[in-house]
């Protein structure tokens, strides 16, 4: 608590936080796919990094499945999303969905979607989730309107989840602020004319605690 000795104008300022839905998708395409059965069992290929809900995501093909330990690891596609490096662990529960589209860009292959918790980690190790048996190589293979020219293409759409940004909304202008061009202020308030050192101007007028208040509570939510 403050007394009134050597008290200056309060200092007045206001910020929001505002959520919205995050939702997005990436696309990753592999070209020359018969190249890409040359690697081992096991191992995988990602696709760079990218963002949704202002979150690093990448997703990871193994082009020979990912079970090593399966009897026949060779028989699946094994495809999975993962929540990218961060400078801070975080967990986050989101939803995903991993297709194949066809050669117009539409959907033609996909497994439904799921909802996982990932949790991210500061190196290249946090949490992915997917489908060991993603889709069947003979039935990839098989279908040429997935496959053209040694090229298909996946699709990963993210979202279920809210992203939270925080937004300045007001700050207090200098009370000498002079500006002869002034129209409103920054709370919306006419500036008064009047005379300031012997010279004509236009100067903001300070709004009055109650008014800066009210100014802040009528804008608009962003977004």
């Amino acid at each position: 608590m403050t007394t009134a000795v050597g008290i200056g104008r309060l200092s007045r300022s206001a910020s929001h936080i505002v959520g919205k839905a995050a939702a997005g998708f990436h696309l990753l395409r592999i070209e020359a796919y018969s190249q890409t059965k040359t690697v081992p069992a096991g191992q995988n290929i990602n696709s760079g990094e990218f963002s949704v809900g202002g979150y690093p995501w990448r997703v990871k093909y193994y082009p020979n499945g990912r079970d090593v330990n399966s009897t026949n690891p060779h028989d699946y596609i094994s495809l999975y999303l993962q929540l990218y490096r961060r400078h801070k662990e975080q967990n986050l529960q989101a939803q995903y969905k991993l297709s194949i589209l066809d050669q117009a860009g539409n959907v033609a292959y996909g497994l439904p979607a799921k909802t996982a918790v990932f949790k991210s980690s500061r190196d290249d190790h946090g949490d992915d989730d997917g489908h060991e048996h993603f889709i069947r190589r003979e039935d990839l293979e098989r279908r040429e309107d997935l496959i053209k020219d040694d090229c298909l293409t996946f699709r990963c759409d993210v979202g279920g989840f809210t992203e939270l940004e925080t937004f300045p909304l007001a700050r207090e202008d200098s009370e000498d602020d002079e500006d002869d061009d002034a129209s409103d202020d920054e709370f919306g308030l006419k500036p008064d004319r009047h005379h300031h050192h012997g010279h004509s101007g236009r100067r903001r007028r300070r709004p009055d605690d109650k008014e800066f208040v009210q100014w802040c509570l009528a804008q608009k939510r962003v977004g």
